[in-house]
């Protein structure tokens, strides 16, 4: 039977279907057809607001520049004043990483203590008005970014202005102007930790980084939001035509370069949050989630392949024979280790009893990610929600399919209704493509969160900055947006 078939045999063959495309699943969760548990207060629209918090603290945990995910839980005990964040990767958790994750949380209760009692006030002038965070733990992945967008968009934005009238820039390119400016002068500064970490930066450098961050972050807001979210696209497109190239990925550069300083002005409002204050007054503790794989053996031969694709399908077709030999060869006759993704992983931990007094205190329901979820994990967590009494959510997913991919558990009824959906997912794919014939016969953002930007004197004084340093270097704009 169909339903029998194995789930690491059924991802597997999704990830050889769509060969690192997105699927079409839907990007973002909808909180207003979610009821939330075990949340900060007992108020949906302020929990709500916790959901890029989770995805902020998650995002700023990782370090290295590859194959690190990481997802958050929490736990909130009010009476005990306690909270707990349970954290996951898809490999095992570091001590650096909870240390890490420890010192943030550290510097947000200090930080929310100073705005409580400036509230309505402006920074000391004699203080710098960076509020001092752990800086460096995120610069690796940061550079990542940086080296594979920063020279493009410098590129795009100089083309933009040989077609543009500098001094008549308004509306969405005049924010994008100053969006990249902003930008560019806060990744010159970091860009100095580049080919030696070790380095540091002087205060006054990392205040010109949060000051300018902060501005594009800003800016970037607008550009995207522009025209119902399809300027970039237009722009993009329109240069395009002018160079005969393919369009410039102009959205996905502003959002890469601007997610590291995103999240963590998301941490800052969080700490600037009156509603969510109580949460960072509460003594917290850590746990961590225990790496969890399993070993795969998928069939190994083409004639293997053939007949699981005949029970798929409850029939044969000609194309098996093709597909057959295709994953016979894509994924050999080895046997893999598959790990669990981490948001999986910590759900099924958060469910399990870890014979502790957070047995007790029911987990709320979003789960922070460093990175949306993949289609296997959508799928787990959906089954995992219709097979429970308890709800779990993340972002949603990017809609794309990875191997080796593990489900948490191997037993119980959770694995052959989970086996169920992807099969059909599979079978819509193949109707789509018209492959179910027979030879007769004629397929995110999540909430922003509490807010936290500069002040008007900030803005102004960042703009300032910026303008001064594009007239040094010829004026126009012209020469500040030449390659370094």
């Amino acid at each position: 039977m169909a339903t029998n078939l194995d789930p690491h045999h059924l991802v597997a063959l999704m990830c050889y279907t769509f060969k690192g495309t997105q699927d079409g699943s839907p990007r973002r969760v909808d909180p207003s057809l979610h009821s939330l548990q075990g949340g900060i207060v007992d108020h949906h629209e302020t929990n709500v607001r916790t959901f890029p918090i989770l995805d902020a603290l998650a995002h700023i945990s990782v370090s290295r520049k590859e194959s690190q995910v990481v997802a958050i839980g929490l736990q909130l005990n009010s009476q005990k004043q306690e909270i707990r964040l349970t954290v996951a990767e898809n490999q095992s958790v570091t001590h650096g990483l909870v240390n890490h994750l420890t010192k943030i949380w550290r510097k947000l209760q200090v930080l929310s203590v100073e705005y409580k009692k400036n509230r309505g006030g402006r920074w000391d002038k004699s203080e710098l008005r960076s509020p001092q965070m752990p800086k460096k733990y995120s610069v690796k992945k940061q550079m990542k970014r940086i080296d594979k967008w920063s020279t493009r968009l410098r590129r795009f934005m100089k083309e933009v202005l040989k077609r543009r009238v500098f001094l008549y820039l308004q509306g969405f390119e005049l924010s994008l102007y100053k969006a990249v400016v902003a930008l560019l002068l806060a990744i010159e500064v970091v860009s100095k930790l580049h080919d030696n970490p070790k380095n540091k930066l002087m205060e006054s450098e990392w205040e010109l980084v949060y000051s300018q961050s902060i501005l594009a972050n800003k800016h970037v807001k607008i550009v995207l939001a522009d025209r119902k979210e399809f300027g970039c696209e237009i722009l993009a497109q329109e240069l395009a035509d002018h160079l005969s190239q393919d369009p410039f990925q102009l959205r996905r550069a502003l959002e890469k370069l601007t997610s590291l300083s995103r999240h963590i002005e998301t941490l800052f409002g969080f700490a600037h949050s009156p509603h969510l204050r109580p949460a960072l007054q509460y003594h917290l503790f850590t746990s961590t989630v225990p790496k969890m794989v399993h070993t795969v053996k998928l069939p190994p031969s083409p004639q293997k392949w053939k007949s699981f694709l005949e029970v798929a399908c409850d029939k044969h077709y000609d194309f098996q024979e093709t597909q057959a030999v295709e994953l016979a060869e894509s994924f050999g006759s080895r046997k893999w280790v598959c790990p669990v993704h981490c948001e999986c992983g910590l759900i099924q931990y958060l469910y399990t009893k870890q014979r502790n007094k957070w047995d007790r205190v029911p987990p709320f329901s979003y789960i922070g990610v460093s990175k949306l979820s993949c289609s296997a994990c959508r799928i787990w967590i959906e089954t995992f929600n219709e097979q429970s009494e308890w709800r779990f959510y993340t972002r949603c997913s990017h809609g794309k399919w990875y191997w080796p991919w593990g489900i948490p558990r191997t037993e119980g009824p959770l694995v052959g209704v989970m086996a169920r959906k992807v099969l059909d997912e599979y079978l819509a794919h193949l109707d789509s493509h018209k492959l179910l014939r027979s030879n007769s016969d004629s397929s995110g953002a999540s909430s922003d969160g509490a807010s936290h930007g500069l002040s008007d004197d900030e803005e102004k004084d960042a703009e300032a900055v910026g303008a001064a340093i594009v007239q040094d270097r010829g004026g126009g704009g012209l020469g500040f947006f030449d390659d370094k």
